[in-house]
């Protein structure tokens, strides 16, 4: 049986979104509420991943539309449910994903601004980061998945 690898460390990540950034305002009007076409930020979310990756040695993950699609799903559910990780832990990863990040309910903030901070903010905690550990991890594919509502965003990345 495979080792399912489940986070709760965003807390510790909403902490700091929910404190520094969720009083931020965005030069740019938010998108549309839902699951709107994020294509450029889902493949920056991907791209940035694996530039941190790449920082230390790691292989760049390939970017899996199966897992893009329980992304989306994570980051919608976890974003009403208001809990962190909930969909993976009740779908046990959807059959699809053994690790997964999230970055959670930021409010005023463009969505690409949501991606660029949150993963540095994820990376910057270093190897003793549960989110570090993930993005740094043993896996050769990343879906990331995006849920704006009212402003919001929260952002899932699933690997495997």
């Amino acid at each position: 049986m495979m080792n399912r690898i489940f986070v709760g460390a965003a807390l510790g990540l909403l902490g700091l979104a929910g404190a520094s950034c969720s009083q931020m305002t965005s030069p740019s009007a938010p998108t549309p509420g839902g699951t709107a076409n994020f294509a450029a930020e889902l493949a920056f979310c991907v791209d940035q991943t694996n530039r941190y990756r790449a920082s230390v040695g790691r292989a760049p993950l390939a970017r899996s539309q199966a897992l893009e699609e329980f992304a989306t799903k994570a980051a919608e559910h976890d974003a009403n449910a208001r809990v962190a990780h909930q969909h993976f832990a009740l779908t046990n990863g959807g059959g699809v994903s053994r690790a997964e990040t999230e970055i959670l309910w930021w409010k005023g903030v463009a969505a690409p601004d949501v991606v660029e901070r949150g993963l540095a903010q994820m990376w910057r905690v270093g190897p003793s980061g549960e989110h570090y550990d993930i993005m740094s991890g043993a896996f050769t594919e990343i879906g990331c998945g995006i849920y704006e509502s009212g402003g919001e965003i929260t952002i899932a990345q699933d690997f495997r």
